[in-house]
C-alpha cells in the first residue's frame, strides 16, 4: 500500500512537471506570436527541462530528503519570473504564477526549504520585477503571495500532525506498517496474562538496524525509510500466523512469538538473520544486524519484562557507556 501511494505521488509530480514544461512551451509560442523575440530564450530553454524532470520522476523514485528534481524544478522557475523580460507593463503577467509558487513549493519539498524559497522569490520580485509599481500595488501583492504561502505552510503542518495522530490512534507505524511502540504496551498486557493463564511461554526477538542511524544521515530519510520496510518485509515473511510484528524504535523491530520457548526463538533467529543477509539490501557496506531472542520468566511481571526489553537493545545500551564516559 505505501509503495502505491509513494508511485502516485511521484507520478502526480511528473504531470505537475510536464505541465509546467508545456506551459512554458506554449508560453514561448505566444510571446514569438506577439513578436516580443527577446521574451523566446528563457521559455525555450526550460521547457526542455521541465519535460526531462518529468520523465526522471515518472521513471525514478526519489531517494533523498530533499527531492533534487523538485530543488531544480523551482530554482528554474524562480529563475523565469525574476529574469524574464516584460512582454507588458502589467503587475497581472507575473501575479498569478507567482502567487501559485508557494503552493508548489510545499506540495514538493519539507516545510522549512519551501518557506526560504517561497520569501526569496518574494524579495527577489519585489527588488527585481516589481520596484516600479506602485506602493499600494506592491503591498496588495506582498500580502496576497504571504497569505497563500501562510495557507499553504499551516495545511502543510496540520496534515503532517493530523497524520501523526492518526498513526497513534490506530497504532500502525506508517514506514514497516507494524504495530507501534504504544501498542506493543497494550498487547504485553494481554500476552503475559494470556501465557500465564495458560501456563504456555512466550519469547520475543529484538532485531537491530544498527545502520539505520547511517543510512539517515548519509543518503536521507527516505533511503532509511525503504531500508528498514525492506527489512520489515523479511521479518513479516519468516513469522508464523499468530506471531505479532512491531516497530519498537527508529531502528529496532519486535516480533512477538507466543507458545515459542527459547529455543524456539534461537530456531527462528538463526532463519531469520539468514534471509536479512542474503535479501536485505544495504548502501553503506555490509549489513551490521543485531537479532536478541529473550523468554517472559516465571513470575516476570509485564513493567519487569519492558525493562528488560530495553536493557536488551545493544543500541541504547553502548548510547549510555558513551554518555556515562563523557560525562
Amino acid at each position: 500500500m505505501s509503495s502505491e501511494i509513494n508511485d502516485k505521488l511521484h507520478k502526480s509530480m511528473a504531470s505537475i512537471y510536464l505541465a509546467l514544461g508545456l506551459g512554458l512551451g506554449a508560453f514561448a509560442l505566444q510571446v514569438y506570436l506577439s513578436g516580443y523575440y527577446e521574451a523566446i530564450l528563457l521559455p525555450t530553454l526550460l521547457t526542455p527541462i521541465f519535460c526531462a524532470l518529468s520523465i526522471w520522476r515518472w521513471h525514478t523514485a526519489n531517494r533523498y530528503t530533499h527531492d533534487p528534481a523538485a530543488i531544480t524544478a523551482l530554482l528554474a522557475l524562480g529563475l523565469f519570473l525574476l529574469l524574464q523580460p516584460e512582454t507588458s507593463a502589467n503587475i497581472t503577467q507575473w501575479h498569478w504564477i507567482a502567487l501559485s509558487y508557494p503552493l508548489l513549493a510545499f506540495y514538493l519539498l519539507p516545510t522549512a526549504f519551501s518557506l526560504a524559497f517561497s520569501l526569496l522569490l518574494l524579495a527577489g520580485l519585489l527588488h527585481l520585477r516589481l520596484d516600479n509599481h506602485a506602493f499600494e500595488q506592491l503591498l496588495t501583492f506582498s500580502c496576497q503571495f504571504l497569505l497563500l504561502m501562510s495557507i499553504a505552510c499551516f495545511y502543510t503542518i496540520s496534515n503532517r500532525l493530523k497524520t501523526k495522530q492518526l498513526e497513534q490512534l490506530v497504532g500502525i507505524d506508517k514506514v514497516t506498517h507494524f504495530f507501534n511502540a504504544r501498542h506493543l504496551k497494550i498487547r504485553l498486557n494481554a500476552e503475559v496474562s494470556r501465557a500465564r493463564a495458560t501456563q504456555k511461554p512466550l519469547a520475543l526477538l529484538l532485531v537491530e538496524l544498527h545502520q539505520y542511524p547511517e543510512i539517515q544521515k548519509e543518503l536521507g530519510q527516505l533511503v532509511a525509510n525503504n531500508f528498514i520496510r525492506e527489512a520489515s518485509k523479511i521479518c513479516k515473511f519468516n513469522c508464523r500466523t499468530g506471531d505479532e510484528a512491531y516497530r519498537y524504535d527508529a531502528q529496532t523491530l519486535l516480533l512477538l512469538i507466543p507458545n515459542t520457548t527459547i529455543n524456539g526463538a534461537l530456531v527462528l533467529r538463526s532463519r531469520l538473520y539468514q534471509h536479512l543477509l542474503q535479501e536485505l539490501t544495504n548502501d553503506v557496506g555490509p549489513l551490521d544486524v543485531s537479532i536478541t531472542p529473550l523468554e517472559l520468566q516465571i513470575g516476570e511481571q509485564v513493567a519487569d519484562l519492558e525493562r528488560r526489553i530495553a536493557n536488551s537493545c545493544y543500541h541504547s545500551l553502548s548510547e549510555r557507556v558513551e554518555d556515562n564516559l563523557n560525562s
